[in-house]
């Protein structure tokens, strides 16, 4: 039987009601004839109350204990979702920590990197007819310590895993499934793609999409994984692979909130900082876009990112954006992407505004 690969993220694991809907979609994979190895979020917003109760504890929590703390959510989730698979009777699920299958790491603390995944203890279960389910997001460093992969790593351990049981493919299960031309949150009117290419999804997630974590976009491409992006209950998806989208065909507009502006005229000050987005201009003036402000003075923004376009796209964006009462701070391009920023809080706004223009000029690959 085909081994898949079934992540779950944490919004589908926060009650006991959903633990029990996620066992039903385990089941119904090993129904179809597959051997599904399932990876696990932590439940809910588990991870971010474990950030704030450290905290509140100290503003500096040392980084060990750290991963030690953040590690416990997944393992929950693990234990829960094996307890409601086995509940059902028809098949015997067991969990496993990022250390127990041999997730091996390197040394850096809450933002730690694969380096390899043995996998054994996954195998043997294959092989006796269990499901295991791991804990995503965590492994053991070669110093033998727990270790955590940062935000969103449940991803990375799930294309991790696929790569080293040479899986079928990779679901990448979620409350609403598939990849949209924006968030249907905030764009009643966005469109479901069928199919993206890896291309595609790295463009997606490094523009702050919640749909992969960048990372694990990155390895997935790399490795040439199959991935299909679902919901829990819908049954169309989004399919990634090598084909190709038409080429200058806008396939998103996606807004990231919450960054900030600093303009700088010393290069020297980013070798500091952990920067999420560097820009520089021919006068040697630097325009930042980042995460978290130090005591800078800084302006808050809102990025919308509009992902594909052709030489007529800017021209086009910014006569929509020039027919409302919201200007962009700067427009900044780069291969297949162009990036505007705009005073915080018009985000929302702008996304709608651009995206609705995109579809009403036909600028979105219609699929």
């Amino acid at each position: 039987m085909p081994v898949v690969i079934l992540k779950f993220g944490g919004s589908l694991l926060e009650t006991p009601e959903k633990i029990r809907k996620a066992a039903q979609y385990v089941i119904n994979s090993r129904i179809r004839g597959e051997e599904p190895v399932v990876i696990v979020s932590a439940p809910g917003k588990a991870t971010d109350e474990f950030h704030r109760m450290a905290k509140e504890i100290t503003p500096n929590p040392d980084q060990r204990e750290m991963d030690m703390l953040l590690s416990v959510g997944e393992r929950t989730a693990m234990a829960l979702l094996a307890m409601a698979i086995n509940a059902d009777g028809r098949y015997h699920a067991i969990s496993f920590t990022g250390s127990q299958v041999g997730i091996i790491t390197d040394t850096h603390h809450t933002d730690a990197r694969i380096l390899e995944v043995k996998g054994y203890r996954i195998r043997e279960a294959i092989e006796k007819g269990q499901i295991p389910i791991i804990a995503g997001f965590q492994g053991v460093s070669v110093d033998r310590e727990i270790t955590t992969l940062g935000r969103g790593g449940s991803d990375t351990t799930a294309i991790a895993m696929a790569i080293a049981l040479k899986a079928d493919h990779c679901e990448l299960v979620k409350e609403h499934g598939g990849i949209y031309s924006a968030d249907p949150e905030n764009v009643p009117d966005a469109k479901k793609l069928p199919f993206v290419d890896y291309e595609t999804l790295q463009a997606f997630s490094d523009a702050g999409a919640e749909v992969v974590q960048a990372g694990a976009a990155a390895l997935a491409r790399q490795h040439s994984i199959p991935l299909k992006v679902t919901g829990i209950e819908d049954e169309t998806a989004t399919f990634v692979s090598d084909q190709s989208i038409s080429e200058g065909a806008v396939t998103g507009v996606v807004l990231e909130k919450n960054l900030f502006l600093l303009k700088l005229y010393d290069s020297e000050i980013l070798h500091t900082y952990n920067w999420f987005l560097t820009f520089k201009t021919k006068d040697c003036e630097i325009s930042v876009v980042k995460k978290d402000p130090e005591p800078l003075d800084c302006r808050p923004i809102d990025m919308v990112s509009i992902l594909g376009w052709n030489r007529r796209t800017p021209g086009t964006i910014l006569k929509c954006t020039g027919q409302s009462d919201i200007e962009p701070i700067a427009v900044l391009g780069q291969i297949g992407v162009i990036h505007l920023l705009f005073a915080r809080g018009e985000g929302n706004r702008a996304v709608k505004l651009i995206h609705d223009y995109c579809l009403e000029q036909r600028l979105i690959k219609q699929c």
